[in-house]
């Protein structure tokens, strides 16, 4: 039996993200023991994709990628590796490099809310996320996280005390954050001036 080649693209990430899609899309073989397959979800496989060009196309704004110090391959069809191309340009890098960031965060802050919400100290939060989703030290570190935290997450003063209240107050915020609600609907909501 002949062994199938696997075609890859070689992707440019931060540690954390490279965590994040080995442990989502990772399918290795005796070859391969990281190979990403975003096959499972259509819109990232897509977006990825999109984003693949034959070396030389073009090059861009970014010309170094210090802070990308981590490589991920990606397994792509033999088809898409002939018509779309096998590598991506540094801007491609960063926007999809992005676009990935945008999730883990997304399912960063609506787990640290929730707990904190429900009367967990954040160190404590921030220590459970870390063992859940497996970043370690090296990949994430508490402090990051904890800053990434403190700039960006919905933390206000506690008004009322229901755990109910808690939890419209996240559902709310994240729905104005992902655009399905506009910030006047949130605060009218939170304000109940219907």
């Amino acid at each position: 039996m002949i062994k199938k080649d696997r075609f890859v693209c070689w992707l440019p990430c931060k540690p954390y993200v490279k965590q994040f899609l080995l442990h989502n899309f990772n399918t290795p073989d005796d070859t391969w023991t990281e190979i990403v397959n975003l096959s499972s979800d259509k819109e990232l496989q897509n977006d990825f994709l999109s984003r693949l060009s034959k070396p030389g196309r073009y090059e861009n704004k970014y010309r170094n990628l210090y802070r990308y110090t981590a490589n991920v391959a990606v397994e792509i069809r033999r088809d898409d590796f002939y018509r779309y191309g096998w590598s991506m340009s540094n801007t491609e890098v960063v926007a999809f490099g992005t676009k990935i960031e945008r999730r883990i965060k997304q399912i960063l802050f609506l787990y640290l809310d929730t707990h904190v919400s429900m009367g967990l100290p954040l160190s404590a939060a921030i220590r459970n996320f870390q063992t859940k989703f497996g970043f370690t030290e090296d990949t994430w570190s508490y402090d990051t996280i904890r800053r990434e935290y403190n700039r960006h997450g919905y933390r206000k003063t506690v008004e009322n005390t229901t755990i109910f209240d808690f939890i419209n107050r996240i559902i709310l915020g994240k729905l104005s954050e992902f655009g399905t609600i506009s910030q006047q609907g949130r605060l009218a909501y939170e304000s109940d001036k219907l």
